[in-house]
């Protein structure tokens, strides 16, 4: 082993080594890193870091950690952050030995989590997620560090592309690898703690551990657990407790003697190295110190601990779907319609109703409630989807876009849907917020499609995200939409067989004009995939050349657009364009197992009409 490796796991061997408190709320409750990235306060305000490092000396840590948490690229791309992430990595370790200069003090290069997801839930793939580690961890190395803390991970496969990172750039300098967990025991992306700590082990770590996430109090259960199935050193550095809001400043609520008196016990159970992370501060540290010390020294009594007794684990057997939900069951049975839904821009929905309520005699099967098409402000489509089942009795296929909701309202609406009835979920990534009524509005993509169908897809087999038991399981089916697009045929068919893949078990297309768009949807199918092809009943000679010339994938063929100007009566080319779509509509009956109406979001009156024709 390398000898810094060996220096640093000897001084563990010696004694429980305290390590530092927060960098980034503490900065904060010091009226700093109000920038984009707490980071940032490594050039901005080097003298606020320096002097936050000295203070956590002064209470006796002998592990002082950078603040480059959050100094990689995918961070920094993320908050259009414009400084140059090299010299913030440099400084950060720079600031930190220049505070520790002279003392008996390890200097750890922070590196925290990417937070981003990696394919098939997100578009960063495997690769360059190593390569933004590799990157910062090369910058880090430049200023030859002590150790590196690898901390508050998420994911157990992203700390490992940071400890082979560490390996293949460094070998010879220490890893403290650390995990953050929920209650239940696991991350973020559902790896079980005991696991995840024995692979951060077998990748390359010196030192594994738990940080940030849950309080001192949630954090003594499984630390218990930890020292007795891992081999390695143990670190230990829990949050202060949960956040709270007070006076629009976040503030964590443990009190220091509170929190020390914990990291006593972690001490006794078999910690080697206890700290802390976010809300606490350098009275943290030093009132654990303290507790040490005075065990050390038999000033505290040897008493029992108190462990939290052992939840009983709860059973759950993953199962797929038994039986199809809501309309879907009639597939292969009834050819199956359904139309699409705008939900207005107001509460009152009085008209929309009874504008509904005739659909259901004319052969309509469920009714597709869009979500905020064209990034425009609309009712919420779950609140509609609702209203409009409880005064119909129509099903519903809800669309769910990934524009508008984080990884944590995405499922909880999802639960929400399950709860008020709704059976299908159609994914979508959702138009642009730059298209609609405010297009400096945030847009999330926490998941991209593929991942959101999975996501469902989980939450059917009675697993959140996090792997978390969700009982009862829901029953969603799930559709995506299809893009007929000929002259990227083979790219949309791959793209659509990774969402089968996935889960995903019908498809709605765009609006079609043309039989020998069939060719294209018959391939499809073949992919494993019910597909209800697109038709809309053309309005006028206006809609039809704004479809041809600025709605991008619907293309409406030249002798239809002739066959509109021989027309100049605009109720004569509505009658026309009903005409083309009946037509098109008993061909499609004859070929498939559904179709998908649409009226491009408004007069859905037109619908009926074509709907009464078809009887």
């Amino acid at each position: 082993m390398a000898k810094k490796r060996e220096i640093f796991l000897e001084f563990l061997r010696e004694k429980p080594v305290l390590a530092d408190g927060a960098i980034g709320t503490y900065l904060y409750q010091r009226g700093f890193g109000r920038c984009p990235s707490v980071e940032l306060e490594n050039i901005l305000n080097p003298e606020a870091v320096y002097e936050i490092h000295r203070e956590y000396i002064r209470s006796g840590a002998k592990i002082i950690t950078t603040n480059t948490f959050s100094a990689n690229k995918i961070n920094f791309q993320r908050k259009k952050i414009l400084y140059n992430l090299k010299d913030v990595n440099l400084k950060g370790v720079q600031i930190a030995k220049k505070a520790g200069k002279g003392l008996p003090v390890f200097i750890g290069a922070s590196l925290g989590p990417l937070s981003v997801m990696l394919k098939p839930y997100g578009d960063v793939s495997e690769e360059e997620a190593r390569e933004v580690c590799r990157e910062q961890v090369r910058y880090l190395c430049e200023e030859m560090p002590d150790l590196f803390i690898v901390e508050s991970q998420k994911s157990t496969l992203e700390a490992i592309f940071f400890i082979e990172a560490i390996r293949e750039i460094a070998p010879d300098v220490p890893i403290l690898a650390s995990l953050t967990i929920g209650k239940e025991g696991r991350t973020f992306f559902g790896d079980d703690y005991l696991e995840g700590l024995k692979k951060l082990e077998k990748a390359g770590a010196d030192v594994v551990g738990l940080n940030c996430s849950i309080g001192p109090s949630d954090t003594l259960y499984f630390v218990e657990k930890i020292v007795k199935e891992v081999k390695l050193p143990i670190s230990v550095m829990p949050n202060g407790g949960y956040p709270a809001e007070v006076d629009k400043k976040i503030v964590f609520l443990s009190e220091p003697n509170y929190f020390a008196s914990f990291a006593l016990k972690y001490v006794k159970l078999g910690a080697s190295i206890v700290g802390g992370c976010c809300g606490t501060n350098p009275e943290t540290i030093k009132k654990i110190k303290e507790k040490i010390e005075d065990y050390k020294n038999g000033e505290i009594e040897e008493r029992e601990i108190y462990y939290f007794e052992e939840a009983e684990e709860k059973k759950f057997e993953k199962k797929e779907l038994e039986e199809r939900a809501g309309f879907l069951k009639k597939l292969g049975k009834e050819f199956i319609i359904t139309c699409e839904i705008e939900p207005p821009k107001g509460p009152d929905i009085k008209n929309l109703i009874n504008e509904i309520k005739g659909f259901k005699g004319l052969g309509v099967d469920a009714l597709n409630i869009a979500d905020n098409p064209m990034a425009r402000v609309r009712v919420s489509s779950l609140a509609l989807a609702h209203y409009i089942q409880s005064e119909t009795n129509l099903d519903v296929i809800l669309h769910m876009t990934c524009r508008d909701r984080n990884l944590l309202a995405l499922q909880s609406d999802l639960l929400g849907a399950a709860l008020l009835g709704v059976s299908a979920i159609l994914v979508l990534g959702g138009d642009p917020t730059a298209l609609g009524d405010y297009p400096e509005a945030s847009s999330v993509y926490d998941v991209n499609v593929v991942g959101l169908i999975k996501i469902i897809s989980s939450l059917n087999r009675g697993l959140d995200f996090s792997d978390n038991i969700i009982n009862p399981p829901t029953n969603f089916s799930i559709g995506i939409a299809i893009n007929i697009d000929e002259e990227n045929f083979e790219k949309e068919i791959a793209k659509i067989k990774e969402r089968i893949e996935a889960g995903a078990e019908f498809g709605l297309t765009q609006p079609i004009f043309e039989e020998r768009s069939f060719e294209f949807i018959e391939k499809i199918s073949k992919s494993g995939i019910y597909v209800f092809p697109g038709i809309i009943p053309l309005k006028s000679l206006n809609q039809a050349l704004y479809l041809k010339n600025e709605v991008p994938g619907i293309n409406v063929p030249d002798e239809i657009i002739k066959g509109l100007e021989k027309y100049k009566d605009k109720e004569a080319q509505k009658q026309k364009g009903i005409e083309i779509a009946l037509n098109l509509l008993n061909k499609v009956k004859e070929n498939f197992s559904g179709a998908y109406l649409t009226a491009g979001g408004k007069n859905i009156s037109i619908l009926k009409d074509l709907l009464f024709m078809a009887k």
